[in-house]
């Protein structure tokens, strides 16, 4: 049985979880052995810069047709879908089932905890899943979609997230159906239809679809097997922001009808889990946990500020092996490192915000195309769920505003089990840059008042207002209005959706019961500093940084990595690596010529220029012209010297006169 956690939680280590996250399963027969002891190293053999700058392909060899046609026949076949009946009253039924469901999605062995995790939400119990970024969290909803009998449905935080995965599993035929703002007209009323049949669907939708009626009517009218939050510690983050409906999901799930409930995570402090489960309304669940910790991953702290940051990213990018991600702190940041990038020939993209969502769909679409060795820029919008196994290494142009995002973002490299590094450029001045974000984001005590005295007013003449109208009687924007609203209703003082706000208490109760949730702000703005200054302690400690991570997540008893700087004993960076960079002549587009130049002449052709005849020797012979420092150095003597009469067989020892 597992054992009760101090917050009346059961909490289960598994067994070998800190082995697994170590080495993820899909690399099980790669070796970290050949990697190189420092970032810079990855490709010290090049022979030229030109050949480190120029865009990587990994080229295909061709394979013996016999040998195909043999690997063919020995490749054991999947089963069809749909499963039909599965009985799950027995463990072994339920193992049975699990592994069937498995190779339908090309998995042909499940861990230990995913096992644990699926079984427990067949039998009804809520999870909350714990586990590094690669673990394959994402198949412990995937898998119980194809054998429970009623649909299962995913909450995702990101439109690009769950494209990448929906379209990943139409290809391996899973009954499945998108419900987002990007989905209508006709698509929409099909994937609604599908739902309302309640056969075992996967419905993948965001939390603001959630609460729409439509979406909500289908589902209700379907019923549920299971709800799966994923990347559940989205809550905490955007929840209390820009995302209200994060906090309303548990809300939304009761309206529904019980269904157990997954809440799966790379990274969760303890006061991040308490907040997940007291907004998704978890009971008692058990909590499937191991150490975010990776050994293949290396940790580097570069201290630099100003123009030394810009030098310090500019030789990284060019030395450090690719695939890679760099992430900045802010839009215009990433407008500025891919222009660096691109005249200095680093094949890359970039990806935020104020793109369109086409632009974002081909940066993403470029990236992750297999064989391509090329660098992403971004913001934190980037990179959840993003199945990219060879990421090489990320580098954050700024500190992060926590540890706990960054460990989310530098968990995305090396997830095939194979060295990789991760970067932080770090200044003292990046606080600024986060305290300043977080100013603008979080909520403020003033904005609840304002909020509580318009509510107060509405109450008072008994009418109910739209969302819209609330944001406006109260001068607030309605995002802000909806952040605040979603704390209210948690304190079960109103009742709320896009069309209508509910007061649940006496009309003149609400304003003064509204004022004190202003407490809950100033802690909030508390938690923010003390995750600055945990990033500024990890930035500057002389211990080992991997031992520090697994600490503030919770570990004890830690043992030193062997992989960062500080157990590397790295020293500091010589002078001549912070000197101004050049950037290649010609740049990229002009290799691309010389290359396509040379293959044309190579092949020949009518598109072939004709060679000029070539010189004649002392000898007579017609020769080639030199190159290299020996054809210069003769053909400076050449033009200090006095011509040749060129008639003449013999060279004469005295000039020829005018």
């Amino acid at each position: 049985m597992p054992q009760k956690a101090a917050n009346g939680s059961s909490e289960q280590k598994p067994k070998h979880a800190a082995a697994h996250a170590d080495r993820p399963k899909a690399s099980r027969s790669d070796s970290p052995a050949e990697e190189k002891t420092s970032a810079e190293e990855g490709t010290a053999n090049e022979s030229s810069r030109g050949e480190a700058v120029a865009e990587e392909t990994v080229s295909e060899k061709g394979a013996n047709p016999a040998q195909t046609a043999s690997s063919a026949r020995e490749e054991p076949t999947r089963p069809t879908l749909p499963l039909g009946p599965i009985s799950l009253r027995t463990q072994a039924e339920r193992l049975s089932a699990m592994q069937t469901a498995a190779e339908c999605l090309g998995i042909s062995e499940l861990y230990p905890e995913q096992i644990q995790v699926i079984d427990a939400v067949i039998t009804g119990e809520d999870v909350m899943m714990v586990l590094p970024t690669g673990f394959g969290k994402s198949a412990c909803y995937q898998i119980p979609s194809l054998i429970l009998d009623k649909p299962v449905l995913v909450i995702s935080p990101l439109l690009a997230l769950m494209r990448d995965q929906y379209e990943k599993l139409l290809k391996l035929g899973v009954p499945c159906v998108r419900l987002d703002g990007t989905i209508r007209g006709k698509k929409r009323q099909e994937a609604l239809s599908r739902i309302r049949t309640g056969k075992p669907l996967l419905v993948m939708t965001t939390p603001e679809t959630l609460g729409n009626s439509e979406a909500a009517e289908a589902l209700a009218q379907s019923g549920l097997s299971l709800a799966a939050v994923d990347e559940a510690h989205c809550i905490s983050e955007w929840g209390y922001d820009f995302r209200p409906a994060y906090l309303q999901i548990g809300e939304r799930l009761r309206t529904l009808g019980r269904a157990p409930v997954l809440a799966l995570t790379a990274t969760a402090t303890e006061k991040v889990r308490s907040a997940i489960q007291r907004f998704v309304g978890m009971d008692e669940p058990r909590i499937v946990a191991s150490s975010p910790h990776r050994s293949n991953l290396a940790f580097d702290v570069l201290a630099c500020s100003g123009g030394a940051r810009h030098r310090a990213l500019a030789r990284l990018a060019l030395r450090v092996r690719r695939p890679g991600i760099i992430y900045c702190s802010t839009t215009r940041e990433v407008d500025e490192i891919y222009g660096v990038l691109q005249r200095f020939g680093v094949p890359s993209h970039r990806y935020h915000g104020k793109m369109s969502s086409s632009e974002r769909s081909k940066s993403q679409d470029g990236f992750m195309q297999r064989g391509r060795r090329t660098v992403m820029v971004a913001t934190n919008a980037f990179g959840l769920g993003i199945d990219k196994p060879d990421i090489r290494y990320v580098m954050h142009y700024q500190a992060p505003a926590s540890l706990e995002q960054y460990v989310q973002e530098a968990g995305r490299a090396g997830r095939d089990g194979r060295r990789a590094n991760c970067i932080m450029l770090y200044s003292p001045e990046d606080r600024a840059i986060h305290e300043a974000l977080l100013s603008r984001s979080r909520v403020r005590p003033e904005q609840l008042y304002k909020l509580g005295r318009a509510l107060a007013a509405w109450a008072t003449e008994e009418k109910v207002p739209s969302l819209e109208s609330l944001a406006l009687s109260a001068e607030l924007g309605t995002r802000t209005t909806g952040a605040l609203l979603a704390l209210l209703e948690e304190a079960t003082l109103v009742r709320w959706d896009a069309t209508a706000v509910f007061v649940a208490v006496p009309a003149d109760e609400i304003e003064e019961r509204s004022r004190e949730l202003a407490g809950q702000f100033e802690t909030l703005r508390t938690q923010d500093a003390r995750r600055l200054d945990a990033v500024a302690a990890y930035a500057t400690l002389e211990d080992c940084r991997a031992s520090f991570l697994r600490q503030y997540f919770g570990e004890n008893e830690i043992d030193g990595c062997g992989m960062c700087d500080r157990c590397r004993g790295q020293d500091d960076r010589p002078e001549s690596f912070w000197e101004p960079l050049a950037p290649p002549k010609g740049g990229r587009d002009r290799d691309r010529k010389r290359r396509s130049a040379r293959g044309r002449g190579n092949r020949g052709g009518s598109r072939r220029k004709e060679e000029k005849p070539a010189k004649e020797g002392k000898s007579g012979r017609r020769r080639g012209r030199r190159r290299g420092s020996r054809g210069r150095r003769a053909r400076r003597s050449a033009r200090t010297s006095e011509p040749a009469v060129p008639d003449s067989p013999t060279r004469p020892t005295t000039p020829t006169p005018n």
